[in-house]
C-alpha cells in the first residue's frame, strides 16, 4: 500500500492509551496465533444497512488446534452472538472486544475444527490508516491499520488469525442491496437474487493468502473488463468503478497490461486468477487487497499522474501478497520492493533515462528527509513497530533494491528474484531468509551485502581522493586511492562493488570494478591509453550519500543537474567536455579552517574534463536551513578547493536571494573541483 497523508488524531492522550493498551493486550497473549493453524474462511456477511453503517452475519473458520485448551480468534470492537463448534454445538466463550476465547476439547478423529461464529455491529477504523469504511453510497475496507498491533486489519470485519504467517483460503458471500454490486477478492462464483430486495454476491479464492489483503468493496459499480495476454496463459482484467468515472478508468489504467509485462517479465509469471482494482472513496492512498485492489477514485481522474500508485500495488501480487514478510519489522519486503517496482515499471514504459530519474529522485528524498519524517536514520530491516510503514521501509527500501540490482547485474538479479518468489510462492519470508535464498541461487554471498546496506542505518560514502597515471612499457598504469566515509553509521562496508570509469582523450568510457572494504584503499589499473579523467560510481548504481548525475557537452548550454542543486552554463567550448555534479549529503573532509563554520551536510564535487578550452559559470543553490544554519543566507559564502590536499578558499561569487534564507551563489569563473557553503567565525 501507499500512505499519502494520514487523518488528524483525535488526541494524543488517546492514541497513546489505546496503542499502549493493545500493545499490552497483544503482548500476554503474543503466543495464541501459534497455537492454530487456519486452512479455510467461509464469510457470510449482509451489508446493506448504510444508515446505521453496520455489517452482521458469520464466519465458519476451519483450523487445526496445536495442542492447546482453548482457541483464540481475533474480531475487534464487534458483537458477538453466538459461537458454534464442530457439528452446530453451541460453545462457552469469551470476548472482550479483542479476542474471542473458546474452549477446545478434542472429541473426534478429524484433525481440523469447524468453529461458527455469528457477530454484528459497527466496524472500526484504524486511528492514522486503514480499517472499515462507510459512506453514503459505499462500504469497503483497508486491511491495513498503521496504528494497530499487529498491522493485519482482517479482524475489523471477520473473526481470524490475524497473522502474516498464518494463509488460508476463502469464500466469501456478501449480501447486500439491489443494484448494488459485491466485489471481493478472487473470482465471482455465483449471484443470487433473494425475495427481501437484496443479492447475495459468492466469491471463491482458492489461493491462501493473509487475512489482511482479502478484500470487499459494495457499491453501484460498473465493470470494465479485458484480458491480458499473460507469458503463459491469459488473464482476465477487471476494473470496477463508479459509473461517472469508466472513461476516466479506460485512460488511468491505459499502461496496466505494461505493467504487469513488466513485472513478469522481471519476477515470473502472475499466479492470480484475475486482475482487479475496485474504486473507494479513500484519500489517504490505495491497499493491495489480492485480485481486488482498493483504489482511490482522486487516481481514476483521465491522467497517468498517479500511474505509478496503479504499479505499485500491482507488483505486490509478487512481494507480500503472493510471498509475504515474515513480521513486520521485514516489512520492506512487502513495501520497499513496491515501490522499487515502480521504477520497474518506468522504466519498461519510458525507458532507461526515465527510469534512472525516478531513482534520483526518490534517492534525493531518502537522503534528505527519511531521518526526518521516521526521527533518525534508520536501517531497513528491523524498523520500530510505528515505523513500519514509513519512509525508511518505502523508500530506502527502493534504494536498496535498486543498489542489490547494480551489485548482481540484470541478469543474475532477475533471474534470484524470479527463483525467489516461485519458491516462497504463498509462504512467508524474513529479511535473512531472503538473503540466503539469493545467495545460494545466485553464487553470490550477499552477507556483506546486507550488513552494509539492509542491516546497517546511514549510507556509506564512496569519492576518489586523487588518482595519477604513468606510462609503464606499452601501457599506462594509474593509481587511484579510494574512499569510504561513513554517514550516520559506525560500520564501514565490506566487499563493496563500486564502478570506476576511465575517459580517454575522445571521451569514450571505459568501466571497471572496484571492490570497497576499508577508510581509504589503493587500486591499480592498466590500460593502452592515458585516461584523460576518472570518475566513480557515474551511472549511480550505489545508493550512498551522494546525489549525482553527469552530461556530455558538445556545445554551448546551460544545464540544470537534477537533485543536486547545481546547474551550468557553458559561455564557450572547443571539442567536448563532460561533467559530473555531485551532491554529498555529508560534511567536506580535511577541512582544518579557523576562518569559517562548514556546512555538516553537504558540499560538492563538480567533476570533469574538456577534451580542448571550456569556460563556463556555476550557479549553487544554498538553503540556510537545510544546511543547519541559523545565520541569513547574506552571511554565508561559497568556498573552493582543486581537490582534499588543498584548503578551502572564498570565492567571488554573485548572490541573488529568494528570501532571507535561500538563494542562489553564482560563480562567473567556475572550475572542477569541490565547493562548500560556509559562515564566517
Amino acid at each position: 500500500m501507499i500512505q499519502f497523508k494520514t487523518k488528524k488524531m483525535k488526541s494524543k492522550i488517546i492514541i497513546f492509551l489505546t496503542v499502549f493498551l493493545t500493545i499490552n493486550s497483544f503482548a500476554q497473549n503474543e503466543d495464541f496465533r501459534s497455537n492454530i493453524d487456519v486452512i479455510h474462511y467461509d464469510i457470510n456477511l449482509n451489508i446493506t444497512d448504510f444508515v446505521n453503517k453496520k455489517i452482521k452475519g458469520n464466519t465458519v473458520v476451519k483450523l487445526k488446534p496445536k495442542n492447546t485448551a482453548e482457541i483464540k480468534l481475533e474480531l475487534l470492537n464487534l458483537h458477538v452472538d453466538s459461537v458454534f463448534v464442530f457439528n452446530n454445538k453451541m460453545s462457552d466463550f469469551k470476548y472482550d472486544g479483542k479476542i474471542i476465547t473458546i474452549p477446545y476439547h478434542k472429541t473426534n478423529q478429524k484433525n481440523y475444527v469447524l468453529i461458527n461464529i455469528f457477530y454484528q455491529g459497527q466496524p472500526v477504523e484504524d486511528l492514522a490508516w486503514g480499517g472499515f469504511f462507510f459512506s453514503d453510497s459505499t462500504a469497503y475496507n483497508i486491511g491495513v491499520g498503521m496504528e494497530a498491533t499487529p498491522h493485519g486489519f482482517g479482524r475489523v470485519w471477520f473473526p481470524c488469525s490475524d497473522s502474516f504467517t498464518d494463509k488460508a483460503t476463502y469464500n466469501l458471500n456478501i449480501t447486500v442491496p439491489q443494484n448494488y454490486r459485491a466485489v471481493c477478492s478472487g473470482i465471482l462464483e455465483k449471484t443470487k437474487i433473494n425475495e427481501n430486495k437484496t443479492e447475495t454476491y459468492s466469491w471463491v479464492l482458492k489461493q491462501e493468502v493473509p487475512t489482511y489483503i482479502v478484500s470487499v468493496a459494495v457499491a453501484k459499480y460498473s465493470e470494465i473488463k479485458d484480458v491480458y495476454e499473460g507469458i503463459k496463459r491469459n488473464i482476465p482484467i477487471s476494473l470496477f468503478v463508479y459509473p461517472n468515472d469508466s472513461a476516466n478508468a479506460v485512460y488511468s489504467f491505459k499502461n496496466l497490461k505494461k505493467a504487469l509485462s513488466a513485472f513478469e517479465h522481471g519476477y515470473g509469471e502472475y499466479v492470480w486468477d484475475r486482475v482487479g482494482y475496485v474504486e473507494v472513496p479513500f484519500s489517504s492512498g490505495a491497499m493491495e487487497h489480492v485480485c481486488n485492489i482498493a483504489y482511490p477514485e482522486y487516481a481514476i481522474d483521465s491522467t497517468l499522474f498517479r500511474e505509478t500508485l496503479m504499479a505499485h500495488e500491482l507488483s505486490h501480487h509478487w512481494f507480500g501478497n503472493l510471498v509475504t514478510c515474515k513480521t513486520a519489522s521485514d516489512m520492506w519486503l512487502n513495501e520497499g520492493w513496491a515501490s522499487y517496482s515502480e521504477a520497474l515499471f518506468k522504466e519498461d514504459v519510458y525507458g532507461k533515462q526515465a527510469y534512472k530519474e525516478y531513482v534520483r529522485e526518490n534517492h534525493a528524498k531518502v537522503l534528505t528527509q527519511a531521518h526526518i519524517i521516521d526521527k533518525g536514520y534508520r536501517a531497513v530491516a528491523g524498523v520500530p513497530h510505528e515505523f513500519t510503514y514509513g519512509m525508511t521501509v518505502y523508500d530506502k527500501g527502493a534504494d536498496v533494491a535498486y543498489t542489490l540490482r547494480g551489485y548482481m547485474g540484470d541478469s543474475l538479479f532477475f533471474s534470484s528474484l524470479t527463483a525467489y518468489l516461485k519458491t516462497f510462492a504463498f509462504k512467508a519470508a524474513s529479511s535473512y531468509d531472503f538473503r540466503d535464498f539469493l545467495s545460494h541461487y545466485s553464487g553470490i554471498d550477499l552477507t556483506d551485502f546486507f550488513e552494509t546496506w539492509v542491516f546497517e542505518k546511514g549510507f556509506p560514502h564512496f569519492s576518489i581522493s586523487s588518482f595519477k597515471s604513468e606510462k609503464i612499457g606499452k601501457e599506462y598504469k594509474t593509481d587511484l586511492i579510494l574512499k569510504q566515509r561513513l554517514k550516520e553509521r559506525d560500520l564501514y562496508g565490506q566487499n563493496n562493488l563500486v564502478d570506476i570509469t576511465f575517459v580517454d582523450k575522445d571521451l569514450n568510457f571505459y568501466t571497471e570494478k572496484a571492490i570497497v572494504s576499508k577508510p581509504e584503499e589503493t587500486f591499480n589499473y592498466f590500460h593502452k591509453f592515458k585516461p584523460l579523467y576518472v570518475f566513480i560510481d557515474l551511472e549511480e548504481k550505489n545508493a550512498d550519500a551522494t546525489i549525482d548525475n553527469y552530461k556530455l557537452f558538445k556545445d554551448t548550454a546551460s544545464y540544470d543537474f537534477p537533485y543536486t542543486d547545481f546547474s551550468v552554463k557553458i559561455n564557450s567550448l572547443k571539442g567536448k567536455a563532460i561533467i559530473q555534479s555531485v551532491l554529498n549529503i555529508i560534511e567536506p573532509e580535511n577541512i582544518k579552517n579557523d576562518d569559517y563554520n562548514f556546512s555538516k551536510v553537504q558540499y560538492w564535487d563538480i567533476n570533469g574534463v574538456a577534451t580542448e578550452k571550456i569556460t563556463m559559470e556555476g550557479s549553487f543553490f544554498v538553503s540556510m536551513q537545510e544546511n543547519n544554519f541559523s545565520e541569513f543566507l547574506d552571511e554565508a559564502v561559497l568556498l573552493y578547493r582543486p581537490n582534499i590536499y588543498t584548503p578551502f578558499k572564498k570565492v567571488d561569487t554573485e548572490l541573488f536571494e529568494y528570501n532571507e534564507f535561500d538563494g542562489l551563489f553564482i560563480v562567473k569563473n567556475l572550475k572542477f573541483g569541490q565547493y562548500a557553503i560556509a559562515v564566517e567565525k
